[in-house]
């Protein structure tokens, strides 16, 4: 599939004054030749012209760029063509080219080659995706950080490192009589490249989130509220709202921003004890939500006592322990409302407890809440990881490089603690690209979209 020549709109597709068709491959000069009619052009220069079908029919009137091969995004020759930005006529050019002998282009073909061809490495290619998709300033920043280089070059100085390893115990393995290094020497050097990954992984989490977004669930009894909580956060109704206990039986996903902070938001079923199958298979997905979350919304009702019900919910928060937990007492617009009943509640928890009105929309002082528990969390300054891809891969290098410091102290022989030495740089190599599966590759690229 890599000798194809691959073809997609990479710009909206909509009514616009320009869209945008690229095209990679063997076969780009073939296409200037037969579909522009131009024998001689420049690398990186815009030329004006026609594009012409196989009939010799003019389809629309275009600019476009040639660049050559290794000096593009993809590091093949590479062909952009500005047409016309309807939505018919883009896709008259992009069946125009097709009809040249060219294929349609996967999602994220383009960057997959530039990935295959050296032209980025894996982390890059990701950033690139998240820069594109990013919903608010803040992912969008700390996507731009990691697409900026210096952590791919982090990531390659640990490889590095690795490698000199490697070398050191393949050359005292070769000649065990005339080299011996020191032992302390190579204690220190897989020590500090532990040192190294753990300053990377130190913001994995916050990165994480600041990109994919923080997972929120709203969890509470029965009609306290979830639902309009979740309509009034989203300023639309996405969910049903009725006094009827248990109408939420499956668990609502939307995303929305909070001055600046994107949120995974998912509004769940009641938790309670009940009888009926189908709201208990929607209590154990809420279950399985709040174990998955970064913040949990406890949805209190604030015209009755705190129930059974209520505590029940708040002791299985508790026993989570590591979870970022807000308690919202809601219906502060109804006259039966009393601050009162949940006043222990409140002082165990001052920093945590906040006051609304779902149904009227007073809910500001509970998004500052958020934005208080997380904005340090996800202003992210340095390059870091940004899912859980890169995350999981490098603390799974880590853990072999611990294998060999283990080893090493135990005084084991060198071809044990290279076999953990070559599965770190292994992963190393995954985590940046250079050592690939396609199952991997397809997964990621997946992702994005059709024209990048």
């Amino acid at each position: 599939m890599l000798n194809d020549t691959i073809v997609a709109i990479s710009s909206p597709i909509g009514t616009g004054a320009i869209a945008v068709v690229r095209i990679s491959g063997n076969h780009v000069k073939n296409i200037i030749g037969q579909a522009l009619k131009r024998k001689r052009y420049t690398p990186k220069k815009m030329y004006y012209g026609w594009l012409y079908n196989k009939e010799g029919e003019k389809v629309d009137e275009i600019t476009w760029v040639y660049h050559s091969q290794p000096h593009s995004y993809t590091g093949e020759d590479m062909l952009e063509i500005f047409c016309h930005g309807g939505k018919l006529i883009t896709y008259a050019v992009l069946n125009t080219i097709i009809k040249y002998g060219v294929r349609q282009a996967l999602p994220g073909e383009f960057t997959k080659r530039a990935v295959l061809n050296g032209k980025m490495d894996l982390i890059k290619a990701e950033a690139v995706n998240n820069v594109i998709t990013s919903e608010t300033e803040i992912s969008l920043k700390a996507s731009f950080n990691q697409l900026k280089n210096p952590l791919s070059e982090k990531i390659n100085e640990i490889k590095n490192s690795l490698l000199s390893i490697s070398a050191q115990i393949e050359v005292e393995m070769d000649y065990p009589d005339d080299i011996e290094f020191e032992d302390h020497n190579m204690k220190n050097k897989l020590d500090d490249i532990v040192n190294r990954m753990d300053q990377i992984l130190k913001g994995a989490d916050n990165g994480i989130i600041a990109v994919e977004g923080v997972r929120t669930v709203i969890v509470g009894k029965p009609n306290s509220g979830k639902s309009t909580l979740l309509n009034a956060l989203l300023r639309k109704d996405r969910a049903i709202v009725t006094d009827i206990p248990g109408t939420t039986r499956d668990t609502i996903e939307e995303n929305l921003n909070i001055n600046g902070i994107y949120i995974k938001l998912i509004d769940t079923a009641g938790i309670r004890n009940t009888e009926d199958t189908l709201e208990r298979v929607g209590i154990e997905r809420t279950i399985n939500s709040i174990k998955n979350s970064h913040l949990i919304l406890f949805v209190l009702d604030g015209t009755t006592p705190f129930t059974q019900e209520d505590e029940l919910i708040y002791n299985k928060l508790n026993e989570l322990g590591n979870k970022t937990v807000i308690i919202v007492l809601n219906k502060s617009d109804s006259p039966n409302f009393k601050e009162s009943n949940y006043l222990p509640l409140k002082q165990k928890n001052p920093n945590d407890f906040v006051i609304i009105s779902a149904k009227n929309g007073d809910i500001k002082n509970l998004e500052d809440k958020i934005y208080e528990k997380f904005f340090e969390k996800v202003n992210i300054e340095e390059p870091t990881l940004t899912n859980q891809r890169q995350k999981i891969t490098l603390e799974s290098s880590k853990e072999f490089v611990l294998n060999a410091i283990n080893s090493f102290e135990k005084g084991f022989s060198n071809d044990v603690i290279m076999y953990d030495v070559r599965k770190a740089l292994e992963k190393i190599y995954e985590l940046s690209g250079e050592n690939y599966t396609e199952e991997l590759l397809d997964k990621i690229f997946s992702t994005f979209c059709v024209g990048k």
